[in-house]
């Protein structure tokens, strides 16, 4: 069974959206800075709660050029 937030994280992509999230994934991995826009991700997601994960780390990717 999965956690809620998992759930939770699942709910706010749909399939259109998990595409481009791992899209973006992939930039993020080979520009080798993954901690980096988790971190910048997560603080995102910390100050807009209504944002989707995605947009998240658009943001995130963006503010380190990936």
């Amino acid at each position: 069974m999965l956690p809620q937030f998992k759930k939770d994280f699942i709910s706010k992509l749909n399939q259109e959206e998990m595409i481009k999230f791992n899209e973006l994934w992939t930039s993020v991995e080979r520009h080798g800075l993954v901690i980096e826009v988790i971190y910048t991700a997560l603080e995102e997601m910390k100050s807009n709660p209504t944002s989707s994960p995605l947009l998240c780390l658009q943001i995130a990717a963006e503010d380190w050029d990936c």
